[in-house]
C-alpha cells in the first residue's frame, strides 16, 4: 500500500521530536569527594537533595553541556556547589526553547553528618531524609527555599530577600531570624525554648511548648501554637502582629 505524503511527513515529525527529546535529556554523574563535609553551601539556582546516609556521595543532574561548568569541591569541611567563574548558562544558545525542568540542576547529596547550609541565588534545598544533629544552621538569601526535617538540640536560621523556610521534626532550642519578605512554615516543628524575629513583611509560625521571645516588625506577623508563653509581652499597644493559635 502506498503512503502518502502528508504520513511520511508525520512520520519524519515523530521521529526527529523523539530524537530531539533523547539529545535533551538530562545526565546524573557522580562526583570525587576528596575529604569530609559536614556542610553544603551552593548558588547560582542550583538545588540540592540531601541525605543523611552511612557514605559519603554526590551526584549532578543537568543537561549533558551544562555539566562540565557545575562546580563541586570540598573546602574546609564544606562542600561548595557553584557554576564555574564567568560562566553564564544564559550564553548557552542549546539550552533556548528547554522547559524550566529541563534547565535545572539537582545535586544529590549523601553525608554521614551534616550541620549547616548556605543557599543563594535562588538555590532550593530538600531534605529527603530526616537530618539528625546537635547543632544545625541554616543560611538562605536571594529566593532561596529550604525544605527539611530535623531532630536536634539547636536550629538557627537566617533568611533575608524572599527565601522560605519549612521545617518539620523536634528541637530543643531555635533561634531564627528572617527579613525582606521570607516566610518560616515552622508549625511542624516542636521546640521546647525558641527565639523568632519577623521584619520587613516576613511572616512566621512557630511550635513552642516552653519560652517564647518574639519580635515581629515592618507589616510582620507571628503566629505561636502549642503551650508557649511570651517572655516580652508588650503592654499599652497594639499586638495583633504576634498570635497565639489553638
Amino acid at each position: 500500500m502506498a503512503t502518502s505524503p502528508l504520513t511520511r511527513l508525520f512520520g519524519t515529525a515523530v521521529a526527529v521530536a523523539l530524537a530531539t527529546t533523547g539529545a535533551l535529556a538530562q545526565q546524573r554523574q557522580a562526583r570525587p569527594v576528596s575529604g569530609g563535609f559536614q556542610q553544603v553551601e551552593s548558588s547560582g539556582g542550583i538545588d540540592v537533595y540531601l541525605t543523611q546516609g552511612p557514605a559519603a556521595a554526590v551526584a549532578v543532574e543537568a543537561m549533558p553541556d551544562a555539566l562540565p561548568h557545575i562546580v563541586t569541591e570540598v573546602r574546609n569541611g564544606t562542600l561548595s556547589i557553584h557554576w564555574e567563574q564567568g560562566f553564564s548558562w544564559q550564553k548557552m544558545t542549546s539550552w533556548n526553547g528547554l522547559s524550566g525542568r529541563q534547565r535545572s540542576v539537582r545535586v544529590y547529596i549523601t553525608a554521614p553528618r551534616l550541620t549547616g547550609l548556605a543557599l543563594s541565588g535562588g538555590a532550593d534545598a530538600h531534605g529527603q531524609t530526616p537530618l539528625s544533629a546537635d547543632d544545625f544552621s541554616i543560611q538562605a538569601s536571594g529566593g532561596s527555599d529550604v525544605t527539611l526535617a530535623l531532630q536536634a538540640k539547636t536550629v538557627r536560621a537566617e533568611s533575608s530577600g524572599g527565601s522560605d523556610v519549612t521545617l518539620t521534626g523536634k528541637v530543643e532550642r531555635q533561634d531564627m531570624r528572617f527579613s525582606g519578605g521570607s516566610d518560616y512554615h515552622g508549625f511542624g516543628l516542636q521546640s521546647t525554648i525558641a527565639t523568632i524575629s519577623a521584619s520587613g513583611g516576613s511572616d512566621a509560625d512557630v511550635w513552642v511548648d516552653g519560652e517564647l521571645t518574639a519580635n515581629a516588625s515592618g507589616g510582620s506577623d507571628l503566629r505561636y501554637k502549642g503551650n508557649g508563653r511570651l517572655t516580652n509581652p508588650r503592654r499599652g499597644e497594639d499586638n495583633d502582629d504576634i498570635k497565639h493559635v489553638r
